[in-house]
């Protein structure tokens, strides 16, 4: 079972940080983002996917 949540939580990161680096946002906030994602799987994926995503373009 924790091998699963690894890797749910590998392409959750890997989708997140993805969309980060091709956002338009300066690099400090990218920088922010990326170390929130990267200390915090779950929590910091998930953050950024619903709260911090630009959903202007769907």
């Amino acid at each position: 079972m924790g091998t699963i949540l690894w890797v749910l939580a590998a392409i959750l990161d890997i989708f997140a940080i993805t969309d980060v680096m091709n956002s338009r946002r300066d690099w400090a906030t990218k920088v922010v983002l990326l170390g929130i994602i990267l200390v915090f799987p779950f929590i910091g994926a998930g953050l950024y996917l619903f709260a911090f995503r630009d959903k202007s373009h769907a």
